[in-house]
């Protein structure tokens, strides 16, 4: 078909990742139980796709130039780093800094993979648990008084002073946030080992008496069992833990902090790979960095539901991708795209059919690009569960 290419795609093997959902999506084996981390679909160099073709393949972007989208299926069995991403002035200007000084593209100090701002959507395809955006001053105060050691009274009084931040006015709420984070990270190993050792000899007493906190104590318990001593195991107690059910999202701009804990989804972003860690990992923190691009104010993300009987378009505030859910049982769909898109199949079979002829059919994990001009020519049939990102923009014939 003219303009519709099934796709080859990369796989990446982060420690965090599946052994089991990616490899059972996809219908292979994984004896060895390799982590399977992500599925990439788009034009990103790190990890493009390939169009299938009767001679070959060939670079997705050959056809479809450079995608302002990167499409991803991810598994998470456990926590990825706490994280940002920039937004496009800082990872024009990180981009630079880190290019002049001769930092290789691959070197673990590396955030700045590219100029592009990271902006993204999680969409759940199992129950996802997150961690995202700082809860209100007062709310990280109660909670943090469930711990009865002087670590976490000094990150409690935290609030009460800037550190040295001339902050003022309508800012000064988020230089307690700013504050609060730097004592955080800079706990000494006495203050780290105080709050471990509270976790293992208390943790059981101080749920059953902060009952309305038990989720979050929970994660904290389990959080300090993978990552002793990091002072970041305390993140539920002053991020939302937020809670996703099948097809629900959440949209994290830039400069909000966030982990995503476990489960499977959907995620879409600007083509973009900038990272900026936190925490709960062994890889390299840029603590100037990640101050420069964080957002210290309180940010709860809106949980977006998908509504029932037709294609539904998950709201978000950018211009660079949109986000389509598709559910069908078996007669012909309209297409409901009119850019450049990626459809990836969850569940069931669809099949990309052309009104001049031809199809491709899709099975659970696999994808297909369908370029703007071909897609008023395309209709959607079988019983299927699928997603499909574009650009916002209508193609321009």
């Amino acid at each position: 078909m003219i303009g519709v290419y099934k796709l080859q795609n990369e796989i990446m093997h982060y420690d965090w990742g599946s052994a089991e959902y990616l490899p059972e999506l996809l219908g292979f084996e994984n004896p060895d139980r390799k982590p399977y981390a992500e599925v990439w679909m788009g034009t990103h160099p790190r990890g493009p796709s390939f169009a299938v073709l009767d001679e070959g393949e060939n670079p997705l972007s050959s056809f479809s130039g450079s995608l302002p989208f990167l499409l991803k299926l991810l598994a998470a069995e456990k926590p990825l780093s706490i994280q940002a991403h920039p937004d496009k002035a800082h990872a024009e200007a990180g981009y630079a800094r880190e290019n002049a000084l001769h930092v290789p593209l691959d070197a673990p100090e590396r955030g700045y993979k590219d100029q592009n701002h990271k902006p993204e959507i999680l969409c759940a395809l199992t129950p996802f648990r997150a961690l995202c955006g700082f809860r209100k001053t007062d709310d990280i105060k109660r909670r943090l008084s469930v711990f009865s050691c002087q670590a976490a009274k000094k990150l409690r009084e935290s609030f009460d002073s800037n550190g040295g931040l001339r902050e003022s006015g309508a800012s000064r709420g988020s230089g307690g946030l700013k504050n609060f984070l730097r004592v955080l990270l800079e706990l000494t190993d006495h203050e780290r080992d105080e709050i471990s050792s509270f976790i293992k000899k208390n943790m059981s007493r101080a749920k059953s008496e902060h009952e309305g906190y038990r989720a979050e104590l929970e994660l904290v318990e389990k959080l300090d069992s993978m990552f002793p001593r990091d002072p970041s195991v305390l993140s539920p107690l002053y991020l939302n833990l937020v809670c996703l059910n099948r097809g629900e999202a959440i949209f994290v701009p830039p400069g909000v902090i966030h982990s995503y804990i476990h489960g499977a989804g959907v995620e879409l972003m600007a083509a973009s790979d900038n990272v900026i860690r936190c925490g709960l990992t062994s890889k390299y923190i840029d603590r100037a960095e990640l101050f420069a691009v964080l957002k210290f104010s309180p940010f709860m993300p809106v949980i977006l539901k998908p509504e029932t009987g037709g294609p539904y378009k998950y709201r978000v505030p950018v211009s660079d991708f949109s986000l389509v859910r598709m559910d069908n049982a078996g007669a012909e769909a309209a297409f409901p795209v009119s850019s450049d898109a990626i459809l990836v199949c969850v569940n069931g079979n669809a099949g990309v059919c052309s009104r001049d002829g031809g199809k491709i059919e899709l099975g659970p994990g696999e994808s297909a690009f369908i370029a703007g001009y071909a897609c008023e020519n395309i209709y959607l049939s079988g019983s299927f569960e699928v997603y499909i990102a574009s650009g916002s923009t209508r193609y321009a014939r």
